[in-house]
């Protein structure tokens, strides 16, 4: 390699890597050393045995990914257990489909399945508020209830659907896209049905809770992680509350104090939940950082044959 070729290289390789250095000047934190096998859950490259599949989604013509692992225990004349993970907001099909996850489902026979739900932004049928610029200032007047996490200061890039932009339609179509997933899985695979479970973080655990109360029948638990909870009222009649719930949140998440709220709401109505909260851990870390319970909790779960 001549110099010109080896200055050429390092210039463009610096380049790429400003937005990253600029970020942190800006944030003024050094960056964050995660435990290993932790990760931020935008990943865009699959693993081994992870495969990327696209199907037409009939309202818009589009093809939308969505992510599978078939443990290698899985055989066909046995049913599988199956889970349905959803990615936080600006997250990817892989945010729960790699690492820590896909040893524990290799592990436990498990097929793990990744939605986009319609696009990496979409909120899987719960249209959440808006969320404030990063270090931007509290507006006049807000109360202490939680909000979403800030943007990130360079948004990654939008995944999935595109064609449709009205909030609303976007919203349904991201539940659409997770339940067209889930029935195409269960074309494909022979799945037990007494064993289908659900988990989702941040943006995801909210829309876990939300799918969890309008498909009550389907899922023999749900997991959700530092879950965005925002304005949700739970009651005697919540049909979420008929479901086995595991909760997970980080210590140096912002979002605990609410998430101990709903906690504590569920113990108020006698809901019988596991909460989880766990050392060292931010929004982020969680995904992987709680794996081990999440998995630990499903296999402990089956669905009643009466419900």
């Amino acid at each position: 390699m001549n110099r010109s070729t080896r200055s050429t290289d390092i210039l463009l390789g610096a380049l790429l890597l400003l937005p990253t250095a600029l970020a942190l000047a800006q944030d003024g934190r050094p960056p964050q050393v995660y435990p290993p096998g932790i990760r931020g859950g935008s990943e865009v490259v699959p693993e081994k045995g992870v495969e990327i599949r696209h199907y037409t989604f009939q309202p818009t013509g589009e093809q939308l990914p969505y992510s599978v692992f078939v443990s290698s225990k899985v055989r066909k004349d046995t049913p599988a257990p199956l889970i349905i993970a959803l990615r936080g907001f600006t997250g990817t099909t892989l945010t729960f489909v790699r690492g820590t996850a896909v040893a524990l489902a290799e592990q436990g026979g498990y097929i793990l399945v990744g939605a986009i739900g319609y696009n990496n932004r979409a909120g899987f049928g719960v249209q959440a508020p808006p969320r404030p610029a990063a270090g931007a200032a509290p507006a006049a007047g807000a109360t202490s209830a939680p909000t979403p996490p800030p943007m990130p200061r360079v948004l990654p890039p939008l995944v999935g659907g595109t064609a449709e932009t009205d909030p609303a339609k976007v919203t349904a179509y991201s539940e659409q896209d997770v339940m067209n997933v889930l029935d195409l899985v269960r074309r494909e695979f022979n799945i037990d049905e007494r064993r289908i479970y659900l988990v989702g973080h941040s943006q995801g655990g909210g829309g876990a809770r939300h799918l969890a109360e309008k498909y009550p029948d389907i899922w023999a638990g749900v997991a959700m992680l530092a879950p965005a909870l925002f304005n949700v009222q739970v009651t005697q009649q919540s049909r979420i509350t008929k479901i086995p719930l595991l909760l997970a949140v980080g210590d140096q998440d912002t979002l605990i104090g609410g998430i101990r709220d709903f906690s504590a709401r569920l113990d108020q109505l006698k809901v019988a939940h596991e909460f989880i909260v766990k050392p060292v851990l931010d929004h982020g870390t969680i995904i992987m950082g709680a794996e081990p319970e999440v998995f630990g909790f499903f296999a402990r779960h089956v669905k009643p044959a009466s419900r």
